[in-house]
């Protein structure tokens, strides 16, 4: 009786506690563009997103995706954005024209910052760029 008294408790823990990587803590979707509070190119040609998503001025999420192509244009955000339907487009405004940069469509890292306090507390890899589903490690 004992043995399956126990038994039984190991078994509810094992269904009722499920592992934190099914979890995934603090990992969602990436925000809505509103919340976008700056952006910049990393020296490894990647591009990271900070998003304040409590608007308090400080950014505590994060994306970084590979950047596919960049480019100086004078067409508009639109005309640019049409000829890569499946990416997103980061720009910068000069005085006639903008420098365009064209990145995957789905983060390669996403990063969290807790606290608050500048530096990246938890990270998630997501191999093969299909969103948060999961299998992010």
């Amino acid at each position: 009786m004992k043995r399956a008294v126990q038994l039984l408790a190991l078994g509810a823990y094992f269904i009722l506690a499920p592992p934190t990587a099914w979890s995934l803590p603090y990992l969602a979707e990436e925000p809505a563009i509103e919340t976008l509070a700056d952006w910049n190119i990393l020296p490894n040609g990647m591009l990271y997103a900070a998003y304040d998503l409590d608007r308090n001025g400080k950014a505590e999420f994060f994306t970084v995706r590979m950047i596919e192509k960049s480019f100086v244009s004078t067409q508009t955000v639109q005309e640019a954005a049409n000829g890569f339907p499946n990416c997103k487009v980061f720009f910068v405004n000069y005085s006639h024209d903008r420098y365009f940069y064209i990145v995957s469509a789905r983060p390669l890292f996403y990063a969290i910052d807790v606290n608050e306090d500048g530096i990246w507390d938890l990270m998630y890899k997501d191999v093969l760029e299909d969103g948060v589903n999961g299998n992010e490690t």
